[in-house]
């Protein structure tokens, strides 16, 4: 599989690239996080900026944004609006979707942008092609919290990414049986095998799906988010379990 560089962080080579979520409401609150989490280890810190109070101001976004980038440090940033029918916290229509969009790449402050695959819709292939203009990779997301969809539709769903220029193809489904977590498994390591153009981040959410979390990268999944003491989505395990597992299991090769 590809790999992808960003910040002298490779994705898609070697142990996966751990997340830890921002998950704040306040300006105040974000900017401790950010704060704490430039010193913790992991490669990479998502700004859900659906939890943000003031998600919907886009000035204060960027304003925000700059103020996150500065407080990082080399961590890389990405930047996510998570919408309510994709499990998030807010509603937008498609324009102001879109609008959000662009506002954050014109900060100049993300490493990487979400873009959420049914919600961008046919405007996808532009907004792609607008972050890479702006030197901004895109995490190109799909999430179902009620399912998990056959893994030939999983796999559907990862390849028209790809092709519409997404640099990081994403799944995130909810299991109702043990034999889901093997199917998102069994998309992961077809993308890995048949479609490595680009590196993928897949996960099983909640309880059931923990365990796709500690054992992607056997898979193909490049990346994984990790609770850092609070969780974006369900299933998430403690940053310092994350760490301890993926360095155990490299330790043995």
């Amino acid at each position: 599989m590809s790999c992808i560089t960003i910040r002298n962080c490779c994705i898609g080579e070697g142990k996966p690239n751990v997340i830890i979520p921002i998950v704040e409401h306040t300006e105040a609150a974000i900017l401790q996080k950010a704060a704490e989490f430039s010193t913790l280890s992991a490669d990479c810190v998502e700004w859900r900026v659906d939890l943000f109070e003031l998600a919907k101001d886009l000035r204060a976004v960027a304003h925000d944004a700059a103020k996150l980038r500065v407080a990082l440090k080399d961590k890389l940033l990405l930047v996510t609006f998570r919408t309510k029918s994709e499990g998030g916290s807010a509603a937008l229509s498609r324009e102001e979707y879109i609008r959000f969009i662009h506002t954050v790449l014109a900060t100049d402050c993300a490493d990487l942008i979400d873009i959420e695959f049914f919600t961008a819709g046919a405007d996808l292939p532009g907004l792609i092609e607008d972050a890479h203009t702006a030197g901004v990779k895109v995490v190109c997301s799909s999430h179902d919290f009620h399912k998990t969809p056959p893994c030939a539709e999983l796999v559907s769903r990862m390849t028209a990414m790809q092709e519409a220029g997404a640099d990081l193809p994403k799944l995130a489904v909810m299991p109702t049986c043990r034999a889901d977590v093997i199917a998102l498994l069994a998309a992961t390591a077809e993308m890995a095998d048949h479609h490595p153009e680009t590196p993928v981040i897949t996960m099983s959410m909640g309880t059931l799906g923990a365990v796709s979390r500690l054992c992607g990268e056997a898979f193909g999944s490049a990346m994984t988010f990790a609770n850092p003491g609070a969780a974006s989505a369900p299933g998430q395990v403690p940053l310092d379990v994350v760490n301890e597992v993926l360095e155990s299991l490299h330790a043995e090769r």
